[in-house]
């Protein structure tokens, strides 16, 4: 399988079906659209033609989208923290369907009344909240006066007055002292380890001396004003938040309810999300009062799946499609990439993608390193239990509808459980338990064979990757570069394995002679061919050596290989040793605590392992493998979609 074919497309219609298009192209799923407004090559028409129209402004409906977005968010996250627990919130579960479908269970005048009404009973809530607080802080402040039984007001007459007030413990023995020599009556209302609350009666004409005796002490004046003694005022605050407090459970009880309405919320969400990626594209094509026009890339064998779908949803007639071989400026500069595999090598689609995508013109290099993958990885974890164990739970995994990138991560290890349990069998490791039989690899005796194994599939998946640069070569008509680039340095690994096998393995000197031969004539295409190349020849041949000079970068990557004996080694003796430790435990505690322990190392130990070859199973790749021909920057295929926030939305028909 290789880079999709691509096509240019463009639409042509009557401005009232716009909406219709759009929300038809966007369930398809297989539509890129172009911006039209770009000052590139392929959009000249668009000045020419369109030259007063405009990108059409939709902040406003962007701003209403993401503000109704906001508005269900925050009504989730208030229900679910705020309602009654007896109420169960029932979430939108994760399913298929069509965008069509979905937008048919969407009620906009519902979705506002409904949240209008959470808004209501959220008001009600923090209303009572804040009350609660605000008579919290009264009762607090009454407890440290409920002792007073006078009211200010009646000993403030003419000829007396009466001062309330709250001082520092520290200075209390100091300011009773100086009331004492004035003669003031005085009352301790409260007193704590920091502050005294007090009472003085004074005659008026004594007022200057009392603000000055506060003033020197600091004394906080408390303004009673209330027409009820404290002690009273407290019982009917206590009372009022008796009331609260029921009003508060009837409120929550309320809110919890409105759990029921979180999944028919989080449906509203999903089809909002749809509808502004919808708006967030309409500055990308032409809409005047008459007319609509669009352009954007599809896939050329999807193209009659689209124009049949959307002839069928907005008519044939009222629509006008074509599409156009892209030219080579759009090729180089603007065309996307869209990767299309076999549904067994679809999931490595991923490695690939998190390096760099190919360029259009590009060889895709996933079916490629698909079948090393697949094999690297289960050589480095090699227990047969472990991949078990991993197809079992991608399989349980994968029965239910999971979001697309996590179910392609669970079918990517779900194929790599497969060489897992192979290679287990091969090394007899079963959770680093042996099987009992002879294993045909034995990770202790066999240590030689598993490197030379090892370094093997290195020269085969090295000798595969300068096929592929003297194919890219060869496609953009660089005979001379894959040559330089590919065959020689094929030549040049053929000539060693045709020497050595004749030198060390058959005893056989034509055998060795034939490739110390083949081996130098490459060596020699490799520095002639760059003065062939070059105007300068001096130049060319100072290339020639330095590329030759490059065969100890293929030393190195060979040996890079010897990681796949290295980590499939030790995973197992790893696992091996951890069953040894519990061996060694009496049987009460090996039964007890030993299945606990076997568990956490096992589990330590397979997270270890399959991180390891993941990690190192890409790195052979993106190092030793795609250094040799991939160069990669392809832009990627961005369909105008839905986000996918609970639903997998299904491709129309």
């Amino acid at each position: 399988m290789a880079v999709s074919k691509m096509s240019k497309l463009t639409l042509i219609a009557q401005q009232g079906f716009s909406e219709q298009i759009l929300s038809a192209i966007q369930g398809f799923q297989g539509v890129e659209i172009r911006d039209l407004f770009q000052q590139t090559v392929g959009n000249d028409w668009v000045e020419e033609y369109f030259n007063e129209v405009t990108p059409l402004p939709s902040q406003d409906a962007l701003t209403r989208i993401d503000h109704q977005l906001e508005q269900i968010t925050h009504a989730i996250q208030f229900v679910e923290h705020y309602g009654s627990s007896r109420e169960k919130g029932r979430h939108l579960k994760r399913q298929q369907a069509t965008l069509r479908a979905l937008e048919e269970k969407f009620d906009e005048p519902e979705l506002i009344c409904e949240l209008g009404s959470i808004q209501e009973l959220e008001q009600r809530f923090l209303a009572a909240n804040a009350k609660q607080q605000e008579l919290q802080e009264q009762e607090d402040l009454l407890q440290k006066w409920q002792a007073l039984d006078f009211l200010p007001s009646d000993y403030s007459l003419r000829t007396t007055n009466c001062f309330l007030g709250t001082i520092d413990v520290t200075v209390w023995e100091k300011f009773e002292e100086q009331v004492k020599a004035e003669q003031i009556h005085y009352e301790i209302i409260y007193s704590d380890d920091h502050v005294v609350n007090f009472a003085l009666l004074y005659l008026r004409g004594a007022q200057a001396t009392v603000q000055e005796l506060s003033r020197q002490s600091s004394a906080v004046v408390f303004h009673y004003k209330r027409k009820q003694l404290p002690k009273a005022e407290l019982a009917l605050i206590q009372r009022q938040m008796l009331e609260l407090v029921e009003e508060q459970k009837l409120l929550v009880r309320l809110i919890g309810q409105k759990k029921q309405v979180i999944e028919r919320l989080e449906t509203a969400e999903e089809v909002l999300l749809a509808q502004k990626n919808r708006w967030l594209i309409h500055d990308r094509f032409i809409k005047d009062d008459k007319v609509l026009v669009l352009q954007g890339w599809v896939e050329t064998e999807s193209f009659e799946a689209f124009e049949e779908f959307i002839g069928q949803a907005i008519g044939k007639k009222n629509l006008y499609l074509e599409i156009a071989e892209p030219t080579n400026i759009e090729i180089d500069e603007e065309i996307p990439t869209k990767l299309k595999n076999h549904a067994v090598v679809k999931p490595f689609e991923m490695l690939t993608e998190m390096y760099s995508l190919p360029k259009y013109h590009e060889v895709d290099p996933t079916p490629w390193f698909m079948p090393f993958y697949f094999v690297f990885f289960g050589m480095m974890v090699a227990d047969a239990g472990y991949g078990a164990l991993m197809l079992v739970a991608t399989t349980i995994a994968l029965r239910t509808v999971l979001p697309r990138g996590m179910e392609r991560f669970m079918r990517f290890f779900q194929i790599l459980a497969v060489p897992t349990i192979l290679w287990g069998l091969i090394y007899n490791s079963f959770f680093g338990f042996s099987l009992g039989y002879q294993p045909i690899l034995s990770t202790s005796d066999d240590v030689i064979s598993i490197l030379i194994l090892s370094i093997v599939f290195g020269v085969i998946q090295i000798f595969i990757g300068l096929g592929l640069a003297a194919k890219e070569n060869i496609k953009a008509k660089n005979y001379l570069g894959a040559i330089s680039d590919g065959f020689a340095w094929q030549g040049i690994m053929a000539g060693a394995i045709i020497g050595g096998l004749g030198k060390m393995f058959l005893d056989s000197q034509p055998l060795y002679m034939i490739g110390i031969v083949l081996a130098c004539i490459s060596a020699l295409l490799i520095v002639v061919t760059p003065m062939l190349q070059s105007e300068s020849k001096i130049k060319g041949l100072a290339s020639g050596a330095y590329n030759l000079y490059g065969i100890t970068g293929y030393i190195g990557d060979l040996v890079s290989y010897t990681r796949l004996m290295a980590l499939g080694i030790s995973g197992g003796s790893i696992a091996a040793a951890f069953n040894m430790l519990v061996g060694y435990m009496p049987p009460i505690a090996r039964f007890s605590v030993g299945i606990l322990l076997m568990l956490a190392l096992h589990g330590l130990n397979i997270f270890l392992s399959l991180l390891s070859a993941y990690v190192h199973g890409a790195r052979l790749q993106y190092v030793e493998f795609f250094g040799k021909f991939y160069q990669g920057g392809g832009r990627a295929f961005r369909p105008l979609k839905t986000e996918e926030k609970y639903v997998n939305i299904e491709q129309e028909k």
